[in-house]
């Protein structure tokens, strides 16, 4: 059987592990659906999905570079887990230096691979060619604001990533049978454009981030687009490590304004 896997979902024993990118614009949802790019992993341990979230497992993050004050706009919030809030201080890290963070975190997998083949038994897509692109998108990208964190898109992403995740199921329709839209709608509105991703199978908030922005056989590059888009402000993010078949699932939303119901 001849199995082709994504070097960027590599967490999950014997699991299709999905990214899914979805822009969004009010009245333009059906049109803009993001492509859906399926991987398999084998020879790896399943993990414990006993529980719906995680402890966080940040990396190290050097505050000689990084701004903490500034960019880990979400370490005090009361609605999000300490993975979630990872999740945001890497965005952040990513839009206020770019280039720093392509150097420091994505430009060393580049020496990793052989052929597509990278860390010696993981089968890419497209190799070290997307890394290196993904290298040069970042250094040549500008700064970016850091996403403040909404609690209304993190309940909004918490329905998809806590419910989905009991399921088999992947994609941007819940079983509820709700859009991202029509979830984001629940707590509030969105004002201009408005985004989704959704990772299978990364249990660290680097490695959702990284792996996202590295897009490994989605040729829209829909994942890095919008963590890297200028016209966001707020995002939330949703994790849970139940996921039937990838072991874990989580879902970051954004948008350009967002108004929290009252």
């Amino acid at each position: 059987m001849n199995m082709k896997m994504n070097l960027l979902r590599c967490t999950c024993a014997f699991a299709v592990l999905t990214s899914l990118a979805l822009p969004l614009s009010a009245g333009s949802f059906s049109e803009k659906f993001g492509s859906i790019k399926e991987s398999l992993k084998k020879d790896s341990k399943k993990e414990d999905a006993s529980a719906k979230t995680s402890k966080s497992k940040r990396e190290n993050v050097d505050e000689s570079v990084w701004d903490l004050s500034v960019l880990d706009t979400a370490r005090d919030v009361e609605f999000m887990d300490e993975i979630e809030k990872d999740v945001v201080l890497e965005m952040n890290m990513a839009r206020s230096n770019p280039k720093k963070y392509a150097e420091l975190y994505i430009e060393p997998r580049i020496k990793k691979f052989n052929g597509k083949l990278y860390g010696g038994k993981l089968q890419t897509v497209e190799g070290a060619d997307v890394v290196k692109e993904c290298v040069q998108f970042m250094s040549n990208h500008k700064p970016l604001p850091a996403l403040s964190p909404s609690k209304g898109l993190t309940r909004a992403a918490k329905d998809l990533a806590d419910t989905q995740s009991l399921t088999n199921q992947t994609g941007h329709t819940g079983p509820d049978g709700s859009d991202p839209f029509a979830r984001m709608k629940r707590y509030g509105s969105c004002t201009g454009s408005s985004g989704e991703n959704v990772s299978y199978g990364s249990k660290t908030a680097r490695e959702i981030v990284v792996t996202l922005l590295i897009d490994d056989g989605v040729k829209s590059r829909g994942h890095r687009k919008n963590i890297m888009n200028k016209d966001y402000t707020a995002t939330g993010v949703g994790f849970a490590n139940t996921h039937k078949l990838y072991g874990c699932e989580c879902v970051l939303d954004f948008a350009a304004s967002y108004q929290e119901k009252e």
